[in-house]
């Protein structure tokens, strides 16, 4: 039966194709990389690989939004099919950039409604809104906002945000965050940002296919015994025919 792709498929391909992989790789990180001499300078390849059972559709992953579409459109691609629950390659095929082209552009359009809902939801709340949410008050503690946002005013050092729960402490900013007071101009700034947030988390799509006829008719078959030699050689082809 069908099967998702997994480590020991992902290893396969990397050890036939002889592609490099940093040793602190993390699992968001490429899945390997060549470098290659062209036109007198080196060139790093980032490669993602993907693979299948036979005949079926190459899975993304899950939670795609366009910032990993925008990274996959400077990627490679290598594609794998393998028996259901063998880890032996039948077939495999070379996508550049330029190959993948096509099906990154019409997966970020496919994205572009969310996307301006996302944007221009959250500015049109009004002071209704609020009242719904919050309730019809002047001033609201710590405990109402908490209860909405959560942990998303809170200080995280891994994307540079303060502790916005005290920068926006506008009605009484006390020595214990759990004391502090927000106006109903911040409350309405927490109920946007709410709302930016659970939009943004819908920005994304689930596990979206690449089809086997996509990858047939635009990208290059990598033939075996000589998988890396022939990876090489496919690059280098489509290096010439891109150029013309």
């Amino acid at each position: 039966m069908p099967f998702n792709q997994d480590d020991d498929r992902e290893r396969a391909m990397v050890a036939a194709l002889n592609l490099e992989q940093p040793e602190d790789r993390a699992r968001h990180d490429e899945d390997g990389y060549l470098i290659l001499e062209r036109d007198g300078q080196m060139h790093r390849l980032s490669f993602e690989c993907k693979s299948a059972a036979v005949g079926k559709e190459f899975g993304t992953g899950r939670d795609t939004g366009l910032k990993q579409l925008q990274r996959w459109s400077r990627m490679h691609f290598v594609f794998g099919w393998f028996e259901p629950r063998d880890n032996q390659i039948r077939r495999m095929w070379y996508g550049s950039p330029a190959m993948m082209k096509a099906w990154n552009a019409a997966e970020q359009a496919y994205l572009i409604p969310d996307l301006i809902l996302r944007d221009c939801v959250p500015d049109r709340v009004s002071d209704e809104v609020v009242s719904m949410v919050l309730g019809d008050k002047d001033v609201y503690t710590f405990q109402e906002l908490n209860q909405l946002l959560k942990d998303q005013w809170k200080a995280d050092s891994r994307v540079g945000r303060p502790n916005l729960y005290k920068e926006r402490a506008d009605i009484r900013s006390a020595r214990s965050t759990k004391d502090n007071l927000y106006s109903r101009e911040v409350a309405e700034i927490a109920v946007r940002d709410r709302i930016r947030y659970l939009l943004a988390r819908g920005g994304t799509v689930n596990n979206r296919k690449i089809s086997p006829a996509y990858v047939e008719t635009n990208c290059i078959e990598i033939l075996p015994p000589r998988w890396s030699a022939n990876l090489i050689k496919a690059i280098e082809d489509s290096w010439s025919t891109e150029s013309t």
